[in-house]
């Protein structure tokens, strides 16, 4: 479900990578999600600024908002996107959504299972979904909006499911 994975997938940011600068050093970001044992394909690639504590916490800003594609997996980066980051994973992490039928899930987190290092986990709250580590191994291309050509009419059905959702919880049960 959460196949944010998007995440960073996405996104993840792992961004992080070395100390922020004026200019980001992409390469170093790249660089620490490596050393954490993270794909470089969690980081979008219109990264603009970032900073990593020694305490593994990070900002990461990217130029716009954007949406990517990792197999049928649509994931939306917001432009500042928060995390810590561990070895092998991505904590307490904000900014990234993915795309679960018709509802856009917040990614929480990500992990790569140091049992089976050819996947990694995105997680959305307690629900997780499992993808090859292969699907990140390059820098994702962000686009302002989604691949769709019906984004209007899913938007609208977005905010419609939300704002019933959000109204009643039978009706939410019986959606899960």
């Amino acid at each position: 479900m959460a196949t944010a994975v998007s995440a960073l997938v996405l996104a993840l940011l792992l961004l992080l990578g070395a100390a922020s600068a004026a200019v980001p050093d992409i390469n170093a970001i790249y660089d620490a999600l490596r050393q954490h044992g993270l794909p470089i394909g969690l980081v979008p690639q219109s990264i603009v600024d970032y900073h990593l504590s020694e305490n593994g916490k990070f900002t990461l800003e990217l130029a716009d908002p954007c949406y990517a594609k990792f197999q049928e997996q649509q994931v939306y980066y917001e432009k500042t996107i928060t995390g810590e980051l561990a070895s092998g994973a991505v904590k307490s992490l904000t900014g990234i959504q993915a795309k679960q039928w018709i509802f856009w899930v917040s990614i929480t987190g990500m992990h790569v299972d140091p049992e089976s290092p050819a996947y990694i986990y995105f997680e959305a709250g307690q629900v997780s979904k499992k993808l090859s580590v292969a699907l990140f191994d390059a820098p994702l291309t962000c686009h302002k909006s989604t691949t769709r050509e019906s984004t209007g009419i899913t938007a609208f059905l977005d905010s419609t499911v939300k704002a019933l959702l959000g109204e009643t919880n039978q009706l939410r049960k019986a959606l899960q």
